[in-house]
């Protein structure tokens, strides 16, 4: 895998694939970052098991490929390389990433190791963020805190004709908020 990006692009991307990784995983490929270069599309997934988020970003592609970096350290190297454009090129169980005079190295996870994760499937709702945030806002106080009923920790999103609906309950109290697509 070969391409070449804007470091605020890629420092973006990276950083927010990274919020779902975890540093202390069972699994050491969940602490790592899953790069996929499909054409000038580079698909940047981070995951923990429980929260999975991607993310795309239009690079200029050189060779297709798939790897796996430590997310913390791509992160970190990314982040202090001057601005301008950064090249990343993987092969194998190596990655470089340069930029300017900077030139790194590091030891990529075998990719075949990151789990197959499924895309969701069924109704799809487009949201602007600011209602999604405002709309979250207002259920999730009503989330359970309690560990021992983890079900009740979270916020169930359903669509709902054009729109989301938004619902939350700890067993004593129940929010419900229906946001128009």
């Amino acid at each position: 895998m070969k391409f070449r990006c804007e470091r605020d692009v890629l420092v973006e991307a990276l950083a927010t694939a990274q919020r779902a990784t975890s540093s202390r995983a069972t699994l050491p490929v969940l602490s790592g970052l899953r790069l996929s270069l499909a054409g000038n599309t580079l698909r940047l997934t981070g995951s923990d098991l429980d929260l999975t988020i991607t993310t795309e970003i239009q690079v200029s592609g050189g060779t297709d490929g798939v790897a796996v970096l430590p997310a913390k350290m791509a992160v970190d190297i990314v982040r202090s390389l001057e601005g301008g454009a950064i090249d990343v090129e993987a092969e194998g169980d190596e990655a470089r990433i340069s930029g300017g005079r900077s030139n790194f190295r590091l030891h990529a996870i075998p990719a075949d190791e990151f789990p197959n994760l499924i895309d969701p499937v069924g109704d799809q709702v487009t949201l602007t963020a600011a209602d999604l945030a405002e709309g979250l806002k207002q259920v999730v106080r009503a989330a359970s805190t309690d560990e021992s009923r983890p079900i009740l920790t979270g916020v169930l999103l359903a669509v709902e004709g054009q729109g989301l609906r938004m619902v939350s309950t700890d067993s004593y109290r129940l929010a419900v908020r229906d946001l128009p697509g």
